[in-house]
């Protein structure tokens, strides 16, 4: 995934990301990225959009 702020992660948070989502605990996984993020940490906005990329990799998001 070509994203600064999924780029920025450290691997261990971008498993734990990974984790949250195919669980479906999507606020866990923005925190996860938010906290994990150097200052200022990403708007709610963007760390949306990371995780929708993020679940279309992992195809977790439903066919439409």
């Amino acid at each position: 995934m070509d994203d600064a702020i999924w780029s920025a992660l450290p691997a261990a948070v971008r498993r734990t990301v990974d984790e949250h989502l195919a669980a479906r605990r999507h606020v866990h996984a923005i925190k996860a990225i938010r906290d994990a993020s150097p200052e200022p940490p990403p708007g709610i906005p963007a760390c949306v959009d990371v995780i929708t990329d993020r679940m279309t990799e992992l195809g977790l998001l439903p066919d439409r």
